[in-house]
């Protein structure tokens, strides 16, 4: 019998030699079964072992069941999965998820305002489809289409909007109240590396333009205004 608390600590060894937490956990329930079955089979079983163990092992297994959802790869609709492609290729599937589940999806008509200028904005906004045009004293700067940030300098920098966005055509947005939004970064910093980064690309290739000054256009498989 004493093989078994053998075969147990070594299969606990094991568990401390992996990197993977979720090995980890599997290979501590095998071990804390089979010291189950070496207390239980004794001439007079050890409850009070017999009960911690089982105990353990209920922790463990819902813990395995909890990582084996979040490794899941999750489940996007055809427009989430155009929209990340054109706008959020930096990020996972999973971080994408993660967005997606704090966004808010917005039909917008030809003509309605996105941004108004001097207005304080408290959205991010990303376009899925349809064309935006961005102005500047009056004078139309350049379009935007799919996977094009609207309100990220505010988001950024915390202060209004210079410019006016206008819709061109029925759009469909999505947007992120700020609020929400920086809650969910405060959570996962990898994330938030990833979603500056993806903010930061979209900037620089809205302001290439201005500095050129040759008139834009607009690369709709890429999504960012481009000379």
């Amino acid at each position: 019998m004493v093989i078994f608390i053998h075969i147990a600590n070594f299969i606990y060894l094991c568990s401390y030699l992996v990197k993977d937490i979720l090995w980890l956990r599997v290979l501590t329930v095998i071990a804390g079964l089979v010291l189950v079955g070496y207390y239980a089979w004794m001439p007079r079983p050890i409850w009070a072992a017999i009960v911690w163990n089982v105990l353990f092992f209920v922790i463990n297994l819902r813990q395995i069941e909890l990582l084996l959802r979040e490794r899941r790869p999750p489940k996007l609709r055809p427009d989430e999965r155009l929209l990340r492609q054109v706008a959020f290729r930096g990020l996972t599937e999973r971080e994408f998820a993660k967005l997606l589940s704090v966004g808010e999806w917005h039909d917008i008509d030809a003509g309605e305002h996105l941004v108004r200028p001097g207005e304080a904005v408290h959205q991010l906004i990303v376009l899925a489809s349809g064309r935006a045009r961005v102005e500047f004293d009056g004078k139309r700067r350049f379009q935007l289409s799919a996977g094009c940030f609207v309100g990220e300098m505010s988001f950024v920098s915390g202060r209004g909007q210079d410019a006016e966005v206008v819709a061109m055509e029925p759009t469909r947005t999505l947007a992120w109240h700020d609020d929400s939004l920086r809650r969910l970064l405060d959570q996962d910093t990898d994330l938030r590396a990833a979603l500056q980064q993806v903010i930061g690309e979209d900037l620089v290739a809205k302001l290439r333009p201005r500095v050129t000054e040759s008139p834009p256009r607009v690369d709709a498989s890429q999504g960012h205004a481009q000379l």
